[in-house]
């Protein structure tokens, strides 16, 4: 039989995610389609299969994550907790990476530390990986991934000394003498240094989204925007295309990073480029940096300082954006997590004319976090069509950073998912992944269970008031997450005419306690209507 023939699945407990209500039993799915859902009582067919009860969702889309991060990071020595805990521990577990002890060329990498979670309460310095190895360059990226920290050799090869300025929108961490103390923090200065590493080749770079694919699988991950693509020294896209002759399955929209696309911004995008299951769909940009590392732009300063971020994106900047996007008619996507940033950006955008129609947005905000009721609303009355995607498994996992980092009005409006879910059409739940402090950052389940709980992973209270329930929550990561992106036909939804992706779970998370929701198993994934996961 081949793997598109006619299928049909009975007596399950199906949400087809059409509204916050509606159930189905049964389905049929033909040629990569549902062509019918419907009550296991109208199915008279000795060759469906039986769900026995199960629980089955559309599958996830992640409107907002990093394949080839997530592909790369796990070569990577993980600095997070609970594997990491102080800067000790850090530095020992350094010298277990694969390449320690080798030559003087040969880089040791780390990802993951958060200076709030560590014993030491403090960022480590060039001094601490000194320790590790002072012939050897060492980098180990932050968890949000906006930061950086590296040893002398480093700092060395990359050219950086106390006479080096700070890049535009960035920083070089420096001792109380001026001298760079290897902190490398936000893009720019993190790019001063990861640059002069030895970069993967295609074909491995190839073989890790085609690997990382299987990842997606086992959580029920359907669809992807990659939020970091790149046409050179390799062009993504075709790196996506091969890896999916290679296996990966899953939907895959990409957005050019403008910092790197401005310079060639001559160059438009074909027919062929933005359209089909792997496409690219825009460009990004940076309005400011994180919360966690107290670069977010905000209108009130982080508490205990004069600090309120960094504004990154100029309006030159945003204006070329804009015009490339209209022109190659894809959207275009600034990262804003301080409403400073999403000020900015909905005022600069808000009167123009969108340029996508209205199913999908022309401008997605990303990491929305301090976005206000007025801002909202001025998002509903503007003339542009706003998309956005937030990520509460940032609160979740960062509660640390983002108490000591907030002030108590600010931490009152982080994260309003239920303000969200109200005001804002085009909204989706999304991982950012690997860019938090959590071993398993896309897994759906750990941020709907935060969704719901409102408790952070320390059993901390993250404004409660601000709870959805759990079908609001799944609607946010299916079919409200396929109104954020431009996936290739219909997607996120468990109906006639969408495509046949989908998920078994291995236990009713409508009616489970909601503090065991990220135990939630995912037992079958199918995509285009064929199974690519089973949980053995």
């Amino acid at each position: 039989m081949s793997a598109l023939a006619e299928k049909t699945f009975v007596n399950g407990k199906v949400f087809t995610a059409r509204n916050e209500q509606e159930f189905a039993s049964a389905f049929t799915i033909a040629g990569g389609t549902i062509t019918w859902v419907g009550n296991t009582s109208e199915v008279n067919n000795p060759e469906a299969i039986d769900l026995r009860g199960r629980t089955v969702l559309p599958g996830f889309i992640d409107v907002h994550t990093h394949p080839a991060l997530v592909a790369a990071t796990g070569s990577s020595i993980l600095c997070t907790v609970p594997v990491v805990n102080s800067i000790a521990e850090m530095i020992e577990a350094l010298k277990t990476y694969s390449n320690f002890g080798k030559n003087d060329n040969a880089w040791i990498e780390g990802f993951g530390y958060d200076e709030s979670k560590l014993a030491d309460h403090r960022t480590p310095t060039r001094a601490d990986l000194d320790r590790v190895s002072t012939t050897q360059p060492i980098f180990v990226m932050r968890s949000d991934c906006h930061s950086a920290v590296c040893n002398s050799r480093a700092l060395a090869l990359a050219g950086i000394t106390k006479n080096t300025p700070d890049p535009p929108g960035a920083r070089f961490g420096r001792d109380e003498n001026g001298q760079p103390n290897g902190l490398l923090q936000e893009l720019a200065a993190v790019e001063a240094v990861s640059r002069i590493k030895a970069a993967p080749g295609y074909n491995r770079k190839v073989q890790e989204i085609a690997a990382v694919g299987s990842h997606y699988n086992a959580r029920g991950i359907v669809a992807v925007s990659d939020m970091m693509a790149l046409r050179q020294p390799f062009d993504d896209l075709q790196i996506y295309r091969d890896a999916a002759l290679g296996g990966f399955r899953q939907q895959a929209v990409l957005y050019l990073d403008w910092a790197k696309l401005k310079g060639n911004s001559g160059v438009d995008l074909t027919d062929a480029e933005r359209t089909g299951r792997v496409k690219f769909a825009g460009v990004k940009l940076f309005a400011d940096g994180s919360i966690s590392g107290r670069t977010a732009w905000v209108s009130e300063p982080f508490r205990d300082s004069r600090e309120d971020g960094l504004s990154i994106a100029t309006d030159a900047d945003l204006r070329s954006a804009c015009e490339w996007a209209r022109r190659n008619k894809v959207q275009v996507s600034v990262h804003v997590m301080g409403d400073a940033a999403c000020q900015h950006v909905i005022d600069f955008f808000g009167d123009q004319k969108p340029w996508l129609g209205d199913s999908i947005p022309s401008v997605r905000l990303e990491h929305i976090t301090l976005l206000s009721s007025e801002q909202m609303r001025q998002m509903k009355r503007a003339r542009m069509r706003f998309g956005a995607a937030t990520q509460i498994i940032f609160l979740f996992a960062e509660y640390d950073s983002y108490w000591q980092n907030l002030t108590d009005a600010q931490f009152q409006r982080a994260y309003p998912i239920k303000d969200f879910y109200r005001e804002i059409d085009h909204l989706a739940l999304s991982s950012d992944a690997p860019a938090t402090t959590w071993a398993d950052p896309d897994n759906v389940f750990v941020s709907i269970k935060a969704a719901i709980t409102r408790r952070a992973y320390n059993g901390a209270a993250i404004i409660p008031e601000q709870a959805i329930t759990v079908s609001q929550a799944v609607l946010l990561y299916t079919a409200r997450a396929a109104s954020v992106a431009p996936l290739e036909g219909r997607l996120g939804r468990i109906a006639q005419g969408y495509e046949a992706s989908f998920i078994v779970l291995d236990r009713d998370i409508f009616t489970l306690d909601a503090n065991e929701l990220d135990q939630t198993r995912v037992l079958q994934t199918w995509i285009a209507g064929e199974k690519v996961h089973e949980f053995r």
